[in-house]
């Protein structure tokens, strides 16, 4: 993942890999991200992998709906391909 050695893993901890998720998705390349949040969402603690999602979400949307072109939309689209079984963050993608 972004921000970390490859070879290294994972903290154990899930409040230490919620705050590391949401360090690397705070710097993530736009052409990563799908990449990146589909690696987030493979971690066994669903609950905390979507909560980061949702919050990087939040953030990410604040920062694209101003502009005056379609990056929001595409991201979005890009993103429900990798969340499509996932109830929870489809809602809140929509």
């Amino acid at each position: 993942m972004t921000g970390r050695n490859a070879h290294e893993r994972p903290a154990s901890d899930e409040h230490q890999r919620f705050a590391q998720y949401l360090r690397d998705l705070a710097i993530v390349r736009a052409a990563e991200e799908a990449d990146l949040v589909a690696g987030v969402l493979r971690d066994p603690d669903q609950a905390m992998a979507q909560s980061a999602v949702v919050r990087h979400w939040d953030h990410r949307a604040a920062s694209l709906l101003p502009l005056p072109d379609e990056r929001f939309e595409d991201c979005a689209h890009t993103m429900a391909g990798r969340i499509s079984e996932l109830d929870f963050l489809t809602r809140r993608l929509h």
